[in-house]
């Protein structure tokens, strides 16, 4: 499969304020290519964008996969990850 790279993108807004991004390729091969997503909220976009195109900021890989320093009871009610257990670790609650 050749390569491709990102040319340009082109997001549709519609009138039920949910948007449709289009992100453009073209291959090595001289092919263009289309990936389309649908996203519901402007939050949903911007992390459709990020997904795609963004590098993490420092940290937020780490935080993404639990490794944030909020202790746990705190981080469920915040809506942020759990941290993955460690290697040889116990199940929870044993």
């Amino acid at each position: 499969m050749a390569k491709k790279k990102h040319t340009h993108t082109h997001i549709e807004h519609h009138h039920d304020v949910s948007h449709t991004m289009h992100r453009h390729f073209k291959h090595e091969d001289g092919k263009e290519s289309k990936e389309s997503s649908a996203h519901h909220t402007l939050d949903d976009l911007h992390d459709g964008i990020q997904q795609h195109m963004g590098t993490p900021n420092p940290g937020e890989a780490e935080a993404d996969a639990g490794q944030h320093g909020v202790p746990p009871d705190q981080a469920a009610a915040a809506g942020l990850s759990a941290p993955a257990p460690a290697a040889g670790a116990p199940p929870s609650g044993v």
